[in-house]
């Protein structure tokens, strides 16, 4: 009866729940999607090839190189609120998701061959890269680039970053600080603290850089704690835009338990528990908000179950709406409906629960064209990520995205043209990857125009959490890689004996690599970088099908522990 047992279990490992889509790609897109947001000579894929780069003169005015890192939507700005932020929820879903993440191209123009590095981490270091250069002497910290005068321009970035904005000047304004701006600081130390452990087996020393830039930001969150209450100050619409966030104990916790696990000082911990004892229970988990993912963590490192139960109150109360997706907003639903599916698939990676996965899954796949008409602009099958088209609804394609328009002259111009008739303008890019806002309304309005900065905006941080909840629905399908001319697919590995009795072998050949192994519902049972041949021991494994991962080509193999 036993065998049986375990041959079921060993068809539905392989088969996974129905496949409607190819998660696989959707993931690859909007991982590649963020070599579109790049600013500075990081060699972005929207950029023209040896062309430089664009505002490359980042930092004059304060006499410091802040070029480089994330423009935070369709202008150039970059924002210490946003860019942290997108940059820890992809490492957040890689580091619990590793073996969904895919090794598909090199960080040049995010294209082939492959480097032996995830993808996802190749373009979030374009972020930590930036994050580093914006510490300055002291206590000084560079938290804003750029401002409402990049709204003058609508010139792609190379020719906007030479255009005279900034009071007769080429040179954007930087704003600093010495201290507060806890929510913004908070999250930067969460990225770059997750960086330095995530990134340690493949470069050590830049792992370090990250960790100290860590724990400074975090000192300087501490001093005179406040929220960045002013994006912009002076600028309505950007005061409005900072007062959006008017807490700083999620971020706060989060930074000081990214700290605890990347050097294990039990002070950072006892401080991470005291910022969550005041995280809101209540709210709606999304950018600026990420008290239920705080809880998740230290659920993780305590094994505290009331920290989960916060987490399981907040899945049990989202709901879909008829046509089967999570709305919340009207401006960037898509982007909260991420939000909320990314949560549920990590409670059901602790909890199993399948109302969780079913309503991440539900979300992912309205997002990918599981629905019905919603407006003559997005029809039945229509695919709300730019790129992805597997049912055949079609996809957006009049992005509100300058860098995507790609108009090196005259751009108000044509872009008044391309608003008043969709069409009647080619773009210089398309914008792969990119998440549209989505739906204005409940199942309704969205419309699929250029000027149309609700439905049509296409932000960093809109796809940050959705590819981690891609990604777990990915492995979780059993549809790990997307494959892309030039793909590494050589370099094998072996397990044995197959089933186990209480010690299992991988030979890995040559290369160190990243071996991972998950249970049938994908909690990770192992982790670690192994070289030539190594035994596990399984004995504490419970009887069932596993799944074993190399990051080096991401093939899979199964076994049945006895």
């Amino acid at each position: 009866m036993k065998n049986i047992t375990l041959l079921l279990a060993l068809n539905l490992a392989f088969n996974g729940f129905s496949q409607t889509h190819d998660y696989a790609l959707a993931q690859h897109l909007s991982t590649y999607f963020l070599g579109a947001q790049r600013c500075g000579d990081t060699k972005s894929w929207i950029q023209p090839e040896g062309g430089g780069g664009c505002h490359n003169t980042d930092g004059q005015s304060v006499g410091k190189d802040l070029s480089g890192g994330w423009h935070d939507c369709g202008d150039y700005i970059k924002f210490h609120v946003s860019g942290p932020y997108t940059a820890f929820m992809n490492l957040y879903g890689y580091e619990k998701f590793p073996e969904a993440y895919a090794d598909n191209y090199s960080p040049d123009y995010s294209k082939g061959p492959s480097n032996g590095i995830p993808d996802v981490l190749d373009e979030v270091k374009i972020e930590t890269d930036y994050l580093i250069k914006c510490i300055g002497t002291g206590n000084t910290i560079y938290w804003q680039v750029g401002d409402g005068n990049d709204h003058n321009s609508f010139n792609e970035p190379i020719s906007n970053s030479e255009e005279t904005l900034y009071g007769g000047s080429k040179i954007r304004t930087v704003y600093s600080a010495t201290e507060g701006h806890s929510n913004a600081f908070g999250s930067s130390a969460a990225a770059l603290a997750l960086m330095s452990i995530v990134y340690m087996p493949y470069d050590a020393t830049y792992a370090q850089s990250c960790l100290t830039a860590a724990i400074k930001y975090y000192e300087v969150a501490k001093i005179n704690m406040a929220v960045t209450a002013d994006a912009v100050p002076g600028d309505a619409f950007y005061s409005w835009l900072g007062q959006q966030y008017s807490k700083y104990n999620d971020e706060m916790g989060m930074g000081a338990a990214m700290l605890y696990r990347a050097t294990n000082t039990t002070s950072y911990l006892t401080e991470a528990e005291s910022f969550a004892s005041s995280a809101e229970l209540y709210g709606t988990f999304n950018y600026g908000s990420i008290d239920h993912l705080l809880f998740f963590e230290l659920y993780k490192i305590t094994s505290t179950s009331s920290y989960l139960d916060k987490v399981k109150w907040r899945v049990d109360n989202y709901s879909l709406e008829s046509c089967g997706y999570f709305h919340t907003t009207n401006w960037g639903s898509l982007r909260d409906a991420g939000n909320a599916a990314f949560l549920a698939a990590l409670y059901h990676s602790e909890s199993s629960n399948v109302t969780a996965y079913t309503f991440a899954k539900s979300n992912i796949d309205f997002i990918l064209g599981s629905h019905g008409f919603i407006s003559t602009d997005a029809p039945a099958n229509f695919s709300f990520l730019i790129g992805y088209n597997q049912m055949g609804g079609g996809y957006p394609q009049h992005p509100h995205h300058g860098a995507a328009f790609g108009k090196s002259s005259n751009a108000w111009s044509q872009y008044n043209n391309e608003d008043g008739t969709p069409g009647s303008v080619s773009y210089g890019y398309e914008l792969k990857g990119g998440l549209a806002g989505g739906p204005e309304s409940s199942c309704s309005n969205f419309t699929d125009k250029i000027g149309n900065y609700i439905s049509s905006e296409y932000c960093s941080y809109y796809n940050a959490a959705f590819t981690g909840a891609v990604a777990y629905i990915n492995k979780v399908e059993n549809n790990l890689v997307t494959t892309t001319e030039g793909l590494d697919i050589k370099n094998d590995f072996s397990i044995f004996p197959n089933p186990a009795n209480n010690l299992v072998t991988i030979s890995s050949g040559s290369k160190s690599r990243l071996m991972t192994i998950t249970d049938s519902m994908g909690r990770v049972v192992y982790s670690k970088i192994v070289q030539g041949t190594t035994q596990v021991d399984v004995s504490s494994f419970t009887s069932g099908v596993y799944t074993i991962q190399s990051n080096l080509n991401q093939k899979v193999k199964r076994f049945i522990n006895n």
